[in-house]
C-alpha cells in the first residue's frame, strides 16, 4: 500500500519551508504589481497615453489589497495574543527532523514569523493554524472555587461566633434584670 506523504513533510524532505515560500510570494506580488505598472507606463504609446485615473485605479487597488494584508496580519496576531496565558493544544512541526508531534501546555508568548504567527507553548513554537483546542484549565478555576467557599465559611463561623456572644450577653443583661425584679 502507497503512502501519502503531507505537503509539509514533502516540502520539509527537500529543504523548504513553507512560511518564508509564502512570505516570498507574498512580497513577489506586491513587486510584480508595481513593477508592471512602471513597464505599462514606460512602454504606453506616447501618442495615445493611458489616463491617469486608469493608474490611479490600479494604484488604489494595490493600497486596498495592501491594507486588506495588513488587517490580516493584525486580526491574526491579535486572536495569537489573546491565547497568552491559556492551556492550548496544537500540533508543532520540526523542520530539521520533520517530526510532528502535539504540545500541550500554557502559552507563554506570541512570535511572527515570515509573516505566520507562532505561540510558545511551554518552550515549543506552534503555528497558530495549528492550534486544535483551547483547554478549559479547571485546575486553577477548581482551586479558585474552592478559595472562594473557604473565604465563605470562614466568614460564616465568625458571623455565627458573633451571634453566639451577643446572644450570650442579651441572655446575661436578661437574667440579671430578672434577679433585680425579683428583689
Amino acid at each position: 500500500m502507497a503512502t501519502v506523504d503531507s505537503i509539509q513533510d514533502i516540502m520539509a524532505k527537500y529543504g523548504m519551508d513553507a512560511t518564508k515560500d509564502k512570505a516570498k510570494s507574498d512580497n513577489l506580488n506586491k513587486d510584480a504589481f508595481l513593477q508592471l505598472l512602471v513597464t505599462q507606463m514606460r512602454y504606453q504609446d506616447p501618442l495615445e497615453p493611458a489616463k491617469n485615473e486608469a493608474f490611479l485605479a490600479q494604484m488604489a487597488q494595490f493600497s486596498s489589497l495592501e491594507q486588506m494584508q495588513n488587517l490580516s496580519t493584525s486580526s491574526t496576531m491579535q486572536q495569537a495574543y489573546s491565547l497568552i496565558g491559556k492551556t492550548v493544544l496544537g500540533l508543532s512541526y520540526n523542520n530539521v527532523s520533520g517530526e510532528s508531534k502535539y504540545v500541550e501546555g500554557v502559552v507563554q508568548s506570541v512570535t511572527l514569523k515570515g509573516g505566520e504567527a507562532f505561540l510558545n507553548v511551554d518552550g515549543v513554537d506552534v503555528a497558530l493554524a495549528k492550534i486544535e483546542a483551547v483547554l478549559n484549565d479547571t485546575t486553577t478555576s477548581n482551586e479558585a472555587m474552592i478559595g472562594a467557599i473557604n473565604k465563605i465559611n470562614e466568614a460564616l463561623v465568625s458571623i455565627n461566633e458573633k451571634i453566639d456572644r451577643l446572644t450570650a450577653e442579651a441572655t446575661t443583661v436578661e437574667t440579671a434584670e430578672n434577679v433585680e425584679e425579683e428583689q
